[in-house]
């Protein structure tokens, strides 16, 4: 194997073992309402970046997000979809009750808290591996926007990368304004 077949293999096993580890995190209540994707096509990654170029006129951080995931291969789809099923318990921690998350006003935050989970324990693989990573919630709007997500779901996106520099933490804003 030479250099680039070792980084595309090691990016796809290290992606699997991660979206293992997101649906095998605890989850609150025990109930999984979490769903991963691991997309490794080019051209839906080039769709997601240029579908983030589209937010930039309201937050132009989009269009640095988008960057950084030029020339990528790999990234995992976080979301978790507010199916309106609140853990029933009226704990008040959403600042509301059961009722509103059942009516689509809030969403339950023992799920924010699975996701929170999923996406902790997924970088702590990329860790292990080695891995550049970054939580990026831009590229999950875009995923979203794209239709890649369940209606009404909270997405978060991970481009992975090897590289002898992540670029993911000296992100440069390109066409900042």
């Amino acid at each position: 194997m030479d250099r680039k077949e070792i980084v595309g293999e090691s990016l796809h096993v290290s992606g699997v073992l991660a979206a293992q580890k997101m649906l095998t995190a605890p989850k609150g209540l025990g109930r999984d309402s979490i769903d991963v994707m691991l997309i490794e096509d080019e051209k839906t990654l080039s769709k997601i970046l240029e579908e983030a170029k589209q937010f930039q006129e309201k937050w132009p951080f989009f269009d640095r997000d988008a960057h950084t995931l030029e020339g990528k291969k790999f990234m995992i789809l976080l979301a978790f979809a507010e199916d309106k099923k609140p853990a029933n318990l009226n704990c008040g921690l959403c600042k509301a009750d059961c009722d509103a998350a059942r009516e689509g006003k809030t969403f339950c935050v023992f799920s924010a808290m699975d996701l929170g989970i999923a996406l902790g324990v997924a970088v702590d693989v990329f860790n292990d591996f080695g891995v550049d990573n970054r939580i990026q919630w831009t590229l999950g709007e875009a995923c979203k926007s794209l239709g890649l997500c369940p209606e009404g779901s909270v997405a978060i996106a991970i481009p992975m990368s090897v590289s002898s520099k992540n670029i993911f933490f000296d992100r440069l804003w390109w066409n900042r304004k």
